[in-house]
């Protein structure tokens, strides 16, 4: 994978000290769904419990998110850790109330994505408040370092990983792109966009929101169509899905350079010519990682990242790397 853009411009992030609290008994394992507080209440009472609450859903990015979740729970089964999960599919009241859920049923950690932190501002405030650790993921760098049991986030740095982006259309020659934001309010795939504008210059980047565009694919499509027959200095598509921008290469014209971020179905786009890259951050680790902190953190006083988050990538996959990871996609892991 390329990581020459991963340079000295990751964020200075500062960060608090993390004190440990709490212990560790028998093992045990629930997997949480919709409704979360029922789900919560069902874990077992005498280990302890580890909360994963994110606002994904469980398509092609979430489904991977999920397998790490799942087998560091069997992994660390025997270090007295039960492991609950609410997958929120971009509904804030549900991720609001997965978190309370979390902290009710009287969870150490609780791991959360935060693609809106005024949204979930008030509730990891109360739960940091009683006591419990907190780890972002996938979303939310920075967002909470001033919380006093905030430990770590996990994931990649979003604007380095948009400069990657960008400098691959560079090298690809493009001469204007078409950015879609699929979620108005995550802040994370503005920085994306960010990070691109930074390497090819804000006159040559065109960012179009289309909200829940997922949940509306021919909506989509139409409006990534238009915004190409108005401009027709576009020459470049990137999504920040591939459950967007796959569908949506149909609507492009033919030639038009295209990249995604994550994988999905990118890996075959990629391997078919269809598609130049995919920026890859790694979700396995991301679910995979916050169990294993959290379990180290709760039983032997171990913290990680030094005030800087634990990056999952962002790497590069194209042609040159795209059957390995093929490989691995079918395992479910990549």
């Amino acid at each position: 994978m390329d990581k020459d853009f991963i340079d000295e411009e990751l964020t200075r992030l500062s960060r608090k000290g993390l004190f440990l609290k709490g212990g560790a008994a028998a093992a045990g394992l629930t997997v949480l769904g919709s409704p979360a507080a029922a789900a919560f209440a069902a874990s077992n009472a005498s280990t302890f419990k580890v909360a994963i609450v994110t606002h994904g859903d469980t398509g092609s990015f979430w489904s991977v998110f999920k397998k790490g979740v799942d087998q560091a729970a069997k992994d660390l089964k025997s270090r007295g850790v039960s492991v609950t999960q609410v997958y929120a599919n971009n509904n804030v009241p549900n991720q609001v109330a997965g978190i309370n859920a979390a902290v009710a049923s009287g969870a150490k950690v609780i791991a959360t994505s935060v693609p809106d932190a005024s949204a979930l501002k008030d509730p990891l405030r109360k739960a940091s408040n009683k006591g419990i650790e907190i780890i972002t993921v996938n979303s939310g760098l920075g967002a909470f370092d001033s919380l006093p049991t905030y430990e770590v986030h996990i994931g990649q740095t979003e604007d380095v990983a948009g400069k990657g982006a960008g400098k691959q259309f560079k090298k690809a020659g493009a001469k204007k792109v078409l950015i879609v934001i699929h979620e108005a309010s995550n802040s994370g795939l503005q920085q994306r966009a960010t990070g691109v504008k930074s390497v090819l210059g804000g006159s040559n980047v065109k960012v179009l929101t289309i909200p829940n565009a997922k949940s509306d694919i021919p909506g989509t499509k139409a409006k990534v169509k238009a915004a190409f027959n108005a401009d027709k200095k576009l020459d470049a598509f990137l999504g920040l899905d591939p459950d967007v921008t796959i569908p949506c290469i149909s609507s492009v014209p033919k030639g038009t350079k295209i990249g995604t971020f994550d994988v999905g179905g990118a890996i075959k786009e990629i391997q078919a010519g269809r598609m130049l890259f995919a920026i890859d951050q790694q979700q396995y680790l991301q679910g995979y990682l916050p169990v294993v902190f959290a379990v180290l953190y709760v039983t032997n006083l171990n913290t990680v990242g030094n005030g800087q988050p634990v990056l999952t990538g962002p790497g590069i996959i194209n042609k040159s790397n795209a059957a390995k990871v093929a490989a691995l996609a079918k395992k479910g892991t990549r």
